[in-house]
């Protein structure tokens, strides 16, 4: 037979744990939402002529003049802010299947336009281990990689349009 004391030690352990895991996870959401950039003080206009002048044409060539219309480009943005932390996330932070993004020449471009036409973004920092990776032989442009830039070409025209 147990006693009292016994059957608590499981509950208690169980519950110290999942508070653990649960301040972590809470942490780590708050961190990401200080981390973001918002974009509402960017010069909107002075961005879209950068996208038209040179984000476009380092976007077309990356994907070799092809039409996007193969990928599910179905990604929606409400209003400037939106396009652009959209376009920050999916330019600037790696994922799964495409992680070379940010050394791309569009990225850089795209980077320098934020910089400049929005006052506190910090930009992407590049540090001595990025650049000799950079000048490593780059990422196979993959069918992923494809998708992701497909996306950010849709989220340019939407931020074309609304601005």
């Amino acid at each position: 037979m147990y006693s009292m004391s016994e059957d608590c030690i499981l509950p208690d352990a169980l519950l110290f744990v999942l508070s653990v895991f649960f301040r972590k996870i809470f942490v780590l959401q708050l961190v990401g939402l200080v981390l973001t950039y918002n974009f509402t003080d960017c010069d909107f206009e002075k961005i879209r002529k950068k996208y038209q002048e040179v984000i476009y044409h380092a976007l077309d060539k990356y994907m070799n003049g092809r039409k996007s219309t193969g990928f599910n480009n179905h990604i929606y943005c409400e209003d400037p802010p939106d396009c652009l932390t959209k376009i920050d996330r999916i330019t600037f932070y790696p994922n799964h299947g495409c992680t070379s993004l940010a050394k791309e020449i569009f990225a850089v471009r795209t980077n320098a336009a934020l910089t400049l036409q929005c006052p506190g973004y910090s930009g992407m920092q590049m540090n001595n281990t990025q650049a000799k990776t950079k000048r490593k032989k780059r990422e196979a442009t993959t069918n992923k990689c494809r998708e992701q830039v497909s996306r950010l070409m849709e989220l340019w025209r939407r931020f074309s349009r609304i601005s």
